[in-house]
């Protein structure tokens, strides 16, 4: 009998021998070792180094922390940045099922607006609080739910959408779930939608509308300043420029169209004196502008809502109400499509609209045609 408990003693032992030489932490020199190698000149020897840091996890993070603040090498402090960071990893919060819907793709509540060039999306959805900014200074999504049974906030931020999904996939699917060009995050660039929108059988309520064009401008004006790397005064004449731009639009009726327009005009000059592209948030030039405001309605068609005296719109005969369908025979989904469209063609544009539930075929003609039209109707009275 003493020998059976000898003998299981023994193997016991000998079982936990080889337990805490399988689990035990790399020592200090093997990981100093491991993460000199990260600047190998073999590459197959970096990612093996890499490799293997990544699978030690939590106890490799002091001395990838020291590389990174004090390593000469690029390589190594680089490719420390980018393990320190997959391994920091924070998982999603849960949903909360106090708050319903856990599990669900079905969203209680939506908002977007705007703040300071930045898009923000919040909504409350699987239960759990979804918050996205995504703006010249880069993505942040902050989400609230379970975490480790207690209610918590997790965040979560990038310089883009590609930084993000290379260094949290997780945190990056649901970015683009709700804010990429696949979810309605899309709704940014439609200005005018309101109201409801089904989304896998859900209902989003008390949406606004989706941020205006000028505020997308001033975004996508600001990163190109910062790579530009323009000097201080030359960006506050920009962004002073714009906020006037803002000011005479908001005006609206009051301030006229013509008014607008003319200041967009000047707006490009600015622009091109910085080498700055306005994209397609700015009317056409003169040359080319349609000369019209619309909006979007529900069904995600544009309506005219205004139209400017002597304008190209007057000439091709578009009424306030029509529902803009195509221009040149291609359909039109949103402002920037009308523009790119009515820009492309200087003179003899066709369109079609829908005018009091029928399709009205509508041709631009020039000033000289139309005075030959107006003394054939004097000629016939």
């Amino acid at each position: 009998m003493k020998y059976a408990i000898i003998l299981v003693t023994v193997v016991g032992l000998a079982m936990t021998s080889l337990v805490r030489a399988e689990d035990a932490p790399a020592s200090n020199d093997e990981l100093k070792k491991l993460v000199d190698e990260l600047g190998a000149g073999d590459y197959a020897k970096r990612e093996a180094a890499a490799k293997k840091l990544k699978a030690i996890g939590k106890p490799a993070l002091p001395a990838l922390k020291k590389a990174i603040a004090d390593a000469d090498d690029a390589e190594v402090v680089s490719r420390a940045q980018a393990l320190v960071k997959r391994i920091e990893i924070r998982p999603l919060p849960q949903g909360d099922p106090a708050l319903g819907n856990v599990g669900q793709n079905r969203v209680t509540r939506m908002r977007m607006s705007v703040n300071n060039g930045n898009r923000i999306l919040e909504l409350t959805e699987g239960g759990r609080e979804l918050k996205i900014s995504d703006g010249p200074d880069g993505i942040t999504l902050d989400v609230t739910g379970l975490i480790n049974g207690e209610r918590g906030t997790e965040q979560y931020t990038a310089k883009d959408a590609e930084t993000l999904k290379e260094e949290n996939p997780e945190a990056y699917a649901l970015y683009e779930k709700w804010a990429g060009s696949q979810g309605p995050g899309f709704l940014f660039g439609r200005a005018g939608i309101g109201g409801q929108v089904q989304i896998g059988g859900g209902i989003i309520q008390q949406m606004p509308v989706a941020p205006d064009e000028l505020e997308q401008l001033r975004t996508h004006l600001e990163k190109q300043m910062k790579t530009a790397k323009l000097k201080d005064d030359q960006r506050a004449a920009v962004i002073k420029e714009l906020d006037d731009l803002v000011d005479t639009r908001n005006d609206g009726v009051a301030a006229g169209m013509e008014k607008y327009t003319d200041q967009c005009d000047a707006f490009r000059k600015t622009l091109d004196q910085y080498k700055l592209d306005p994209g397609e948030f700015l009317p056409p030039p003169a040359k080319t502008r349609l000369g019209v405001s619309v909006s979007t309605n529900v069904a995600g068609y544009l309506v005219v809502q205004r139209i400017a005296e002597k304008s190209r719109a007057e000439r091709i005969g578009l009424h306030e109400g029509d529902q803009i369908q195509s221009v040149e025979g291609k359909k039109i989904a949103d402002v920037a499509e009308l523009r790119k469209a009515v820009g492309a063609k200087a003179k003899g544009i066709v369109m079609e609209v829908r005018r009091d539930g029928e399709v009205v075929k509508l041709e631009e003609k020039d000033d000289a045609k139309k005075e030959e039209g107006k003394k054939d109707d004097v000629k016939k009275g």
